[in-house]
């Protein structure tokens, strides 16, 4: 029963520290799960995502905020390269539109969750064409 609270608690902490965060630098260093598991780094809206077998760079068009300042929604345009894998796919490049949110959850702590809409190009038809995928990830603002 007491557990009821938590996910408001949470909740609070999170759309309290927002505003603290977006106050940050334009610096942010952190770990994500976008084409795998990988690094993230973001420097005046131009976020790169790199692992050992991918990159990806998107460059934001448009920043939504509500009125509080509490939720920060975007939408980036890039594109991605992907190394060839040992099971399926080939090589592959394309073009990506990541949808996404970011929160607040310390003053330089920053979380964030996105779709990713995105057409690629193979040399093999079937790793070609649209998908949406998804990302998550924490950064720490300097």
């Amino acid at each position: 029963m007491q557990f009821k609270w938590v996910p408001l608690a949470i909740a609070a902490t999170v759309f309290s520290a927002q505003s603290q965060a977006n106050s940050n630098s334009e610096l942010g260093l952190g770990v994500a799960y976008d084409l795998g598991a990988g690094v993230t780094a973001q420097y005046h809206g131009t976020s790169v995502f790199v692992n050992s077998d991918a990159l990806a760079v998107d460059m934001r068009v448009q920043n939504f905020h509500n009125d509080r300042g509490t939720l920060n929604g975007y939408v980036d345009l890039g594109g991605f390269f992907e190394g060839a894998d040992n099971h399926h796919h080939d090589d592959r490049a394309g073009v990506r539109l990541p949808v996404g949110l970011n929160f607040g959850l310390a003053p330089n702590l920053q979380a964030y969750i996105q779709a990713v809409p995105h057409f690629a190009f193979s040399d093999n038809d079937r790793d070609e064409g649209f998908g949406v995928d998804g990302a998550l990830g924490l950064r720490i603002r300097f």
